[in-house]
């Protein structure tokens, strides 16, 4: 298995921020911010007056929706947290992920950075998540603030502790080149995470030697040449994957977890399932959590 060369030709020169304007998106706004004011990034802050309108027996004028859209926009543009950086604000109309799609291609987007209300259970279930359509859709790395991320208003961004979580089976190394290149910025210590299900047959290999054979496996990732200014470690649990990460992120005290979306090629169906490892981390990981796909 190739290692990642830490770096990897990343930059982060677009930034783009999907916002419904709930609360949940104003500790998003606030990361994203201080991301675009660090790496020098554009921006880009984007409401969608959608067509999906389920709530309503009788839906509301589409031009009211729009107007209202850009008042809250207008304030956004003006906000504190958005002064010293480069940052453009529209409203477009259509499909949420359709739009946000084109955008993502057309502003050549690096990073998308989302709020989420952290929904979970049957209403999940029926209702779905956007943001969960987008981070399993979305070409470029997302940033997933859920309802337990802290709040850095007024404050700088500073990782003192990574989580890389992967399961070691589809194309971890860029994943793992995200995660090497973030823990470089601030000198940052990265946990690399393998999680094994349990042995349902009693009879089956030794758990105890397929621990130590991922441990190996997970080794085998990091760059030959080492990161000076990085400190690794290379874990591996047993038992259920995203309670393992959740478990080993609160004892770490990890600043950011990073991981992979759900593999599967239905995209919505994968975000109406709340027993999906992806979903459960962003739910309820203390921290930000950055998906990077394959």
């Amino acid at each position: 298995m190739n290692s990642p060369a830490a770096g990897g030709g990343i930059s982060l020169r677009n930034i783009l921020f999907p916002t419904d304007f709930s609360p949940c998106t104003e500790t998003a706004l606030a990361y994203a911010a201080e991301l675009a004011h660090r790496f020098d990034s554009t921006l880009h802050s984007v409401t969608v007056v959608s067509e999906q309108i389920v709530d309503y027996v009788q839906p509301p004028d589409p031009f009211y929706l729009r107007h209202t859209a850009e008042k809250k926009m207008a304030i956004v543009t003006h906000l504190e947290v958005l002064q010293g950086i480069r940052h453009r604000e529209s409203v477009k109309e259509g499909m949420v992920l359709e739009v946000l799609s084109d955008l993502i291609e057309r502003l050549a987007i690096d990073l998308v950075v989302l709020g989420t209300h952290g929904r979970g259970g049957v209403k999940q279930l029926m209702v779905g998540s956007v943001s969960e359509e987008i981070i399993n859709s979305a070409p470029c790395p997302v940033l997933t603030l859920g309802p337990h991320a802290p709040c850095i208003s007024g404050s700088h961004l500073k990782l003192k502790s990574i989580l890389y979580a992967t399961d070691l089976l589809h194309n971890p190394e860029k994943a793992l080149t995200y995660a090497l290149w973030l823990a470089e910025q601030d000198h940052t210590r990265l946990t690399l995470l393998h999680v094994v299900k349990p042995p349902n047959d009693p009879h089956s290999r030794d758990p105890q030697l397929e621990v130590e054979s991922k441990r190996k496996e997970l080794a085998q990732l990091l760059p030959s040449e080492g990161a000076a200014s990085v400190e690794t470690e290379c874990i591996v649990e047993m038992g259920v994957a995203g309670d393992q990460i959740l478990k080993v992120a609160e004892k770490q005290g990890v600043d950011l977890i990073v991981m992979g979306p759900p593999h599967t090629a239905f995209t919505r169906i994968s975000a109406h399932l709340p027993w999906i490892t992806p979903h459960k981390v962003i739910c309820h990981a203390p921290c930000p959590v950055l998906t990077v796909r394959g």
